[in-house]
């Protein structure tokens, strides 16, 4: 059976996943390298991962999220976002298209995952045992400023929300004043000023 024909029997009418029973077939559809059978050149692996990751992006189910993340989903994505960064999607496998192909097959790439790891319940623990954070955080300097929005929004608003870590003025200069006991030794008349 073809990738596209086994995902299509585990959508839901809006793309995203049927159910829960669904999502361990998901994470065993996720390609783990050339060695699938599936892809054959770089741009089949990048357009694989991108629909892939559509897929959880498309889903809403909290149920079928917080299971894909259970099963270990959340890894490949992160180890996903590592190669596509670093440049080694589909590394041994062979042809693959122009560079300029590839280069927008990556970006695609990347900003599916973004999409996808924003919809995902991303807690504390997941991100002290995944380096997702690292990865994303490795975004902010990417060359293409869609890509790095996206990266900043996804640690600075989502998961801090998640996490509840959010601050109802981020980003707003505040200042905040602390008493301080001056030190002994000085008196009145000296000035004191940290």
């Amino acid at each position: 059976m073809k990738l596209d024909d086994e995902i299509a029997n585990i959508l839901d009418k809006d793309g995203g996943l049927l159910n829960v029973g669904v999502v361990e077939r998901l994470v065993q559809l996720m390609p783990n390298g050339p060695q699938d059978d599936v892809v054959s050149k770089v741009a089949d692996v990048l357009a694989c991962r991108s629909m892939l990751a559509g897929v959880i992006a498309a889903t809403e189910n909290a149920e079928c999220l917080n299971q894909f993340v259970h099963l270990g989903g959340l890894w490949s994505l992160d180890d996903w976002l590592q190669e596509a960064h670093k440049g080694k999607v589909g590394e041994g496998v062979e042809g693959g298209g122009s560079p300029k192909e590839c280069d927008k097959g990556v970006e695609d790439l990347l900003l599916a995952l973004l999409q996808a790891l924003d919809g995902l319940p991303v807690d504390l623990k997941a991100l002290k045992t995944c380096s997702v954070g690292k990865s994303v955080n490795h975004l902010w300097s990417h060359k293409n400023p869609e890509i790095q929005k996206k990266a900043r929004k996804l640690q600075r608003t989502s998961w801090l929300h998640q996490l509840g870590w959010h601050s109802p003025h981020f980003g707003v200069d505040t200042e905040v004043v602390v008493p301080i006991p001056k030190p002994s030794g000085f008196s009145d008349d000296d000035a004191y000023k940290i």
